[in-house]
């Protein structure tokens, strides 16, 4: 074999081995979740709550912790943290949120996504949230509220929802901070640790494919599965979100089906951080929402 061609074909292995070295990494640090510790109580904000638990659906061995408001009216709320966060999710001050919502006579169930905060398991991002919600979902079902259930869901939590939703009858739901692709979700991320976009792009098919052979999944992008949501879909963007987009947002908008659907941009705020610089009308907003759209029997 000529000499040039040897030395071809091992700088080629090199850049496989090398691809493929890296697109396991990569794919190990966009799955594995770190357990971070609940940081506050409802006791904080002056809410009363009862501690509660239930199973992940489909897997009665893995019980999920949280934290059940009641409110004044027969509305629940269920909130979904994103991928990196617990119950207590200091960016978008979801004790806060939840107080407000109390006030506003809701329900709320505030918990954590397994192997978060104090539920058990192994976190893995996205992969196993939608039996998680279904998990919160049946545990409010047995308490007789399941033809007034919402779900609010950020950013990754944002996400999941959009794919719970699509598969199950829910009343309404608000995604705030909800990514287009899992791909544009990544490289964003990517770039804000500085890595250029450009490489991250050329990654995303071995970090696909690994992801595929080591843990078994194909990520559901949310503008595949928003076009078969059945329910009133209503979007929140921050204007100054660098993760998401307002063009990816509309997209989403424009994807949904249902006339019920709404759109809301928030001036001046950073990703899932709405509620923060306008409390009073992000609640006025999505109280207005789930009023209209929450009327079933």
């Amino acid at each position: 074999m000529p000499r040039f061609l040897k030395i071809a074909l091992r700088i080629i292995l090199v850049i496989v081995v090398l691809y493929a070295g890296l697109s396991v990494a990569g794919a190990i640090l966009v799955m594995r979740v770190p357990r971070l510790q609940v940081d506050g109580s409802p006791s904080d904000v002056g809410l009363a709550y009862t501690n509660v638990s239930f199973p992940t659906r489909n897997e009665s061995n893995i019980l999920l912790k949280g934290w059940y408001f009641q409110g004044q009216g027969d509305k629940t709320i269920l909130i979904v943290h994103g991928g990196f966060q617990t119950r207590v999710d200091n960016v978008v001050d979801t004790l806060d949120l939840t107080k407000s919502l109390v006030a506003a006579g809701y329900n709320v169930l505030l918990f954590d996504l397994r192997g978060r905060g104090e539920s058990q398991g192994k976190g893995l991002n996205m992969l196993t949230n939608e039996n998680d919600i279904g998990g919160a979902v049946d545990f409010l079902k047995t308490r007789g509220e399941a033809a007034h259930i919402g779900i609010i869901g950020f950013c990754s939590g944002a996400a999941t929802t959009a794919i719970f939703a699509s598969k199950e009858n829910i009343g309404a739901v608000v995604l705030d901070g909800c990514f287009a692709t899992v791909a544009s979700m990544v490289t964003r991320q990517a770039t804000t640790r500085g890595i250029p976009a450009f490489l991250v792009d050329s990654f995303i098919p071995g970090l696909r494919l690994t992801v595929k052979l080591f843990y078994g999944a194909v990520p559901v992008d949310p503008i595949n599965v928003v076009p078969i949501i059945t329910c009133p879909v209503f979007f929140i963007h921050e204007q100054n979100d660098d993760l998401t987009t307002t063009q990816e947002t509309n997209q989403l908008f424009q994807a949904a089906k249902n006339p019920a659907d709404e759109i809301w941009e928030i001036p001046g705020a950073l990703h899932s951080e709405g509620y923060k610089v306008d409390p009073a009308q992000y609640v006025q907003k999505v109280n207005a929402f789930f009023s209209a759209e929450l009327t079933g029997p």
